[in-house]
């Protein structure tokens, strides 16, 4: 199991006790869905094979049933009291086909199958201890999906990459692309911050400074206080 769904698996339960917070966490899969949609359409229309183009097609069709069901529950606990307010943001393109290729894309779409089948059987079995059998039915119903994405993205990588070690690289690569992506995330969050504190801090500073000048003026023979005028 990845640490992702461990902590699914153990954030869950206090997620799962607020509405607002329940509504957050299904917002964010339908957003991580809505944008896979988006990867998938865009390789199927620069795809070589026929036949990889109707799995990504199919794939794409999914992904946005699946963004759709999350979206709607999370409107109806957004309804509830204690629900709060949605956040709004939009699903992202990363254009991956064209930045990693036909192969890089499919390790990379089986990469996020595979968390993502980790993450919503983590939160389907948080929802099951609870007694949700509504929460848990939703989630079991799109594992269905997901365990077959799982499945056919890992035959085409095996099959596009010519041999299982091949596969293996192909998957090693993109970790590390995802994790340098990753840090340079990372790093433009930490730079806005960074920036942010040297802002007010030049803020605080300078306050004296603007005191200062309203409390003097320049004339030719210098700054004279407000007595001396």
């Amino acid at each position: 199991m990845s640490l992702r769904a461990r902590l699914g698996r153990i954030t869950g339960r206090w997620v799962w006790r607020s509405p607002s917070r329940a509504a957050a966490l299904l917002e964010s899969f339908q957003r991580a869905e809505a944008s896979s949609m988006l990867d998938l359409l865009a390789a199927a229309r620069q795809t070589p094979s026929d036949a990889r183009r109707a799995l990504y097609l199919q794939h794409a069709l999914d992904e946005d049933r699946h963004a759709r069901v999350f979206a709607t529950r999370a409107r109806e606990l957004r309804a509830q009291p204690g629900g709060g307010r949605a956040e709004l943001r939009r699903a992202d393109f990363d254009a991956l086909y064209e930045r990693l290729g036909e192969l890089g894309f499919l390790a990379f779409v089986h990469r996020g199958e595979q968390r993502g089948r980790a993450q919503f059987e983590a939160q389907r079995d948080v929802l099951r201890a609870r007694g949700d059998e509504r929460g848990s039915a939703l989630f079991d119903a799109i594992l269905v999906d997901e365990e077959r994405h799982d499945r056919y993205t890992g035959e085409l990588l095996a099959e596009l990459a010519g041999s299982p070690g091949a596969a293996r690289r192909a998957m090693r690569s993109v970790a590390l692309r995802e994790a340098w992506w990753g840090w340079r995330r990372a790093g433009r969050v930490l730079a806005r911050l960074v920036f942010i504190i040297l802002s007010t801090a030049l803020f605080v500073l300078a306050a004296p400074l603007a005191l200062l000048y309203r409390l003097t003026r320049p004339t030719a023979r210098g700054w004279l206080p407000p007595d001396a005028r």
